[in-house]
């Protein structure tokens, strides 16, 4: 009976509180119990993803670091001078006066002319799956016996899910042995912001193999072996270079989203980036791809131009389309839609520039892999200790201001409301700094840990509107009979 009645006064203060009461007793909230509040509200944010806001700031950040901080500044132009891509597009059409698509013997002397300049290796960006008749199939397969015999490697793309059952390479070109890889590309809302590490295996895989290293993945082993690949877990980040190469200028005026015509000479200042990226981020995009392009027109005459030469000498070279019927064509966070080959040459960029350290959405610390989402709880952690003791210490403070022993309306308006902003400034600090641990030390894109800076935003606010001590106060008072 006793224990009945106590039940129903408990219910009765938590119908009616008594706010004189709570007050009272949220002046004595504890710090375990700020911080507990905290991080409950930081482990919903980020485990929940409630309405993808997560999701959202993650990509959006990863698009604005791209345009303002990683790509003009910090991103190394070591990939990009180590690639080159050799693109098909209308013009080159239109000069050669030679219909699509073209027969295996065009494509052949493409290859032969590449082949000229000794390039370090060569992907082939085209499908080549339909077993048409052409008679100048033959010259296409001495072709490739001619960069085996040279030792240079040649790669062939496979196709996937195929309609009808094809093979993934033509069987006639299979049989040369050479390699076939995946160009399976994944899309975030239909812009290339990862790629993938493994893919299907094809002719010259062990059988025993399920996955086997993506495109870029298997070139970057074969072809620099001074760089042994981390461990790969989860997907790689691309990061998206905005430096253009500079010989690009020089043959490419490209066509912007409203159609205009657009110098890849495309220098913008520092203030007038950020304006652009935060407000018009298409016309912060400079539509020229990051890779140097060797025009397919100067290699099949033979050019001596020196741009040329020192653009396929000693390269890995991509081999690929840009028309407009292809239908090949991938949106990049900085480019604008871009041809897909170019998010290959974009990853394998990353590879080199990095050393085979990609950013990656999950990070492994001794032997353990974590993804992005525990990485963040565990890297905020920090953060909620300094805001919570910070939030105390201010609470006591201003208790005993009002016991008598303060410095008056104007020391406290100075004090606590400066250094409060000075306090939340100093946790939002800490939080950028472990994020660039995370990126630094253990290649956790910027992606996947910048979500920890605007939940510390939302905790400051959850602490200046004073919820959890009006939340201990509340609880307090209804658990608590004799106050």
């Amino acid at each position: 009976m006793q224990r009945r009645r106590r039940i129903g006064r408990v219910i009765e203060r938590a119908r009616k509180p008594d706010r004189e009461r709570m007050t009272a007793l949220s002046k004595h909230v504890p710090l375990w119990f700020v911080s507990l509040v905290l991080f409950v509200l930081a482990f919903i944010q980020i485990e929940l993803n409630p309405f993808g806001f997560s999701d959202m700031i993650e990509r959006y950040a990863q698009d604005v670091s791209n345009l303002l901080i990683t790509g003009p500044y910090f991103y190394g132009t070591r990939g990009r001078d180590s690639i080159a891509a050799a693109v098909i597009d209308e013009d080159t059409l239109q000069t050669l006066k030679m219909p699509w698509p073209w027969d295996y013997g065009a494509h052949a002397r493409v290859l032969d002319a590449l082949l000229q300049y000794h390039p370090k290796a060569v992907v082939v960006d085209f499908l080549f799956v339909d077993s048409r008749p052409d008679p100048t199939l033959q010259q296409l397969i001495e072709e490739i016996h001619r960069y085996q015999s040279a030792r240079v490697p040649i790669y062939f793309e496979g196709g996937i899910h195929l309609p009808y059952g094809e093979a993934a390479l033509r069987p006639e070109l299979a049989a040369t042995g050479v390699k076939i890889l995946d160009p399976t590309l994944p899309v975030y809302a239909g812009i290339a912001r990862q790629y993938n590490f493994t893919g299907a295996c094809f002719g010259g895989s062990p059988a025993n193999e399920r996955t086997c290293l993506s495109l870029a993945l298997q070139v970057f082993k074969d072809n620099y072996p001074q760089y042994p690949l981390a461990a790969l877990n989860g997907m790689m980040e691309l990061v998206w270079g905005i430096r253009v190469a500079p010989q690009n200028a020089k043959w490419i005026t490209a066509t912007d989203s409203t159609g205009a015509r657009k110098s890849c000479r495309f220098d913008l200042s520092p203030l007038r980036r950020i304006f652009l990226a935060f407000f018009d981020p298409a016309a912060a995009q400079n539509p020229c791809p990051y890779t140097a392009e060797i025009p397919v027109v100067s290699l099949l005459e033979g050019s001596d131009d020196p741009d040329l030469v020192a653009l396929a000498t000693n390269r890995v070279i991509f081999y690929g389309g840009a028309l407009q019927g292809g239908q090949d064509q991938t949106y990049t966070p900085v480019n604008g839609l871009l041809p897909s080959v170019f998010v290959h040459a974009m990853a394998l960029d990353n590879l080199i520039t990095y050393q085979g350290k990609p950013k990656q959405n999950v990070i492994t610390v001794w032997g353990r892999t974590l993804k992005s989402n525990p990485a963040k709880i565990i890297a905020i952690m920090p953060v909620i200790l300094v805001l919570s003791l910070l939030h105390i210490r201010r609470l006591r403070a201003r208790n005993s201001q009002r016991s008598g022993h303060g410095r008056g309306v104007t020391m406290e308006y100075v004090f606590e409301r400066g250094f409060e902003h000075l306090w939340h400034g100093l946790a939002y600090g800490l939080a950028l700094g472990v994020g660039l641990i995370l990126t630094l030390a253990l290649g956790l894109s910027v992606a996947n840990w910048v979500g920890i800076v605007f939940v510390s935003a939302g905790l400051a606010a959850i602490l200046l509107v004073g919820v959890p001590e009006s939340l201990w106060g509340y609880l307090s008072h209804v658990v608590r009979e004799d106050f």
